[in-house]
């Protein structure tokens, strides 16, 4: 009877706080879903630097997240233990440093751009795009960016990979109809 208790209490132990950070991740999912549903954002400064802003973090934000998994991937899974571990501390201080402020500044200057065509409304490609945005970051930006800033598997370098790889593999699906919405301005949700 006491080992049952005790395996119960380490189990529960085991991931302090898991409530708050699962109400932190559905409070950004349901903030982020916002312009999807009509909202907003005015147009702050003038559309070029605006266009030129949402290029460049959108760069950032694809080139980090697939060059730098890749490179961690291929040290976690092929390297000693403290070379998995000093990547995996790398991708967390790019990971807080480039994947999340990109995630924000991305889709934030891409709504204000988009109000030069009358907003997400009035441009299906835009509405495809952020709702694809919107999506990998549900399954895979969000998470990431929570499990690394609690950090506690810093010394399990393989931790989370396969889980992590799939998401990534969703997400890079999902990022390539982006591009593609967004270059060639077609619709195939929005309509």
């Amino acid at each position: 009877m006491s080992s049952t208790t005790i395996t119960t209490t380490t189990e529960t132990d085991d991931n302090p706080q898991k409530v708050i950070w699962f109400v932190v991740y559905v409070l950004i999912m349901a903030v982020a879903a916002l312009p999807l549903f009509g909202l907003r954002i005015p147009l702050i400064f003038p559309y070029t630097p605006t266009l030129v802003i949402h290029e460049f973090a959108a760069f950032a934000f694809v080139g980090h997240t697939f060059f730098s998994n890749i490179w961690s991937l291929r040290i976690r899974s092929t390297q000693p233990l403290e070379f998995g571990i000093w990547a995996r501390s790398h991708m967390r201080i790019l990971c807080l440093s480039v994947t999340g402020p990109m995630a924000v500044i991305t889709p934030l200057a891409g709504l204000m751009v988009v109000e030069r065509f009358g907003g997400l409304g009035n441009a299906p490609w835009a509405w495809d795009s952020y709702l694809a945005f919107w999506i990998m970051a549900g399954i895979s930006v969000v998470p990431d960016v929570i499990r690394y800033a609690r950090n506690r598997n810093a010394d399990k370098p393989m931790h989370g990979m396969i889980n992590g790889g799939i998401r990534a593999m969703v997400a890079t699906v999902l990022t390539f109809y982006i591009m593609i919405a967004m270059m060639a301005k077609i619709s195939l949700i929005a309509g």
